[in-house]
């Protein structure tokens, strides 16, 4: 182990710069997965116990609120809860006079059935009671609330961007309850308010929501339960498209293209740079020594021992690049909370298997790169090497 130790730092600019490149790359790859992850995150936190219901043509055209109270009764039905997107911003007052635009995810929904059916919205009991007692009172994410300086009881304005007020003013509301997600993959930005608020202010499209979302007696029953409701509506002039929760948030995913394809064809590209820079050091490290792995072998190492300081060499530098490229990126990004765009990535952070596959990443890279001036040392001839030098 102390020659494979002094060997990497016989030319340390050389093994500085190779152990930097890789790290770079592994923190590259660390990045993507990260990225890949915030996309699906709202495919993660999907319940197989909720079904959402759309307009069969596209979730931007809206159904009637009497569909409520007509799919209840269907077997198998447990809750029902209506919901309309309200995509407000928020717009805040600056000192030179502009104004700061954050985006966060906004909702209107029947409050009482909605919180049943998500229980990983955690909130105190009175503050769920100041919720329901206020008609323009909203809920926020803790993460929203951190974002904005937010606290119970402060008012919160919107402008409509797809909502207008009847009277023309921004849509204002007052904090009345500040949720925790209870697991990590839910979003902790959500702010959703009374779908009666919005119904009561809006001028247009009254007593229409957006999409309905049923909670399940029993999860397994969810394709019955879906073909049960859209035979329903079948005939009538808003036809109804079941599905269950993770395939209606997978729709938003597919909106913006193939991203796993792209981020998976990225990682190859810099897995295959990763191997071809540390092969290219390895090699260039394995001609120069020639004669020094003629005279151990004259000394009395065995072609084995010279083979293993060769390979054990490439994979240290992988694992020296590993804890810095993929150590950092952990550390930058799940300890230290580094997030690129909190409006768009709720949550952020490098899974536990991208570290995994990174270290496998990083082994194998070592031990490929290894290889060839392995070989090469276990075919070398001491006096044949000795004599031509």
């Amino acid at each position: 182990m102390r020659l494979i130790w002094l060997n990497l730092w016989r030319s340390p600019t050389r093994t500085g710069l190779t152990v930097l490149g890789t790290a770079i790359a592994l923190a590259l790859f660390c990045l993507l997965e990260a990225l890949l992850a915030a996309f699906n995150a709202g495919v993660e936190m999907a319940s197989a116990s909720r079904l959402v219901v759309q307009h069969k043509e596209s979730i931007t055209f809206l159904l009637p609120e009497a569909y409520r109270s007509q799919i209840a009764p269907f077997e198998g039905v447990n809750s029902v809860a209506m919901g309309t997107w309200f995509g407000g911003l928020y717009e805040e007052p600056l000192p030179s006079g502009d104004r700061k635009q954050v985006f966060f995810p906004n909702f209107a929904v029947d409050m009482e059935p909605y919180l049943g059916l998500y229980p990983e919205m955690q909130i105190p009991p009175e503050q769920y009671q100041a919720l329901m007692a206020d008609r323009s009172g909203c809920m926020v994410g803790i993460a929203t609330a951190k974002r904005l300086g937010k606290t119970l009881g402060d008012r919160i304005v919107l402008r409509g961007l797809i909502w207008p007020k009847r009277d023309n003013s921004p849509w204002e509301f007052t904090i009345r309850a500040i949720y925790t997600p209870s697991s990590e993959t839910f979003d902790p930005t959500l702010m959703i308010f009374h779908h009666k608020y919005l119904d009561e202010s809006r001028s247009i499209a009254k007593n229409m929501a957006g999409f309905y979302i049923i909670g399940l007696a029993n999860a397994d029953e969810h394709a019955a339960v879906s073909a049960a409701v859209d035979r329903r509506f079948a005939n009538s002039p808003f036809p109804t498209l079941t599905m269950n929760e993770k395939a209606f948030n997978m729709q938003f995913i597919s909106m913006m293209g193939n991203f796993k394809l792209l981020f998976r064809f990225i990682g190859s590209v810099v897995i295959f740079t990763m191997l071809l820079i540390s092969a290219n050091t390895m090699m260039m490290s394995g001609r120069e020594r020639t004669r020094e792995m003629a005279v151990l072998k004259a000394l009395g190492f065995s072609d084995e021992r010279v083979f293993g300081l060769l390979v054990g060499e490439a994979v240290a530098i992988g694992l020296l690049a590993f804890l810095l490229g993929a150590g950092g990126t952990y550390a930058l990004i799940n300890v230290a909370k580094w997030n690129p765009k909190p409006d768009f990535f709720p949550i952020f952070q490098v899974p536990g298997m991208a570290v995994l596959g990174a270290l496998g990443i990083a082994a194998f890279t070592g031990l490929v790169s290894g290889l060839i001036p392995g070989v090469a040392a276990l075919r070398l001839k001491p006096a044949e090497a000795l004599r031509s030098l």
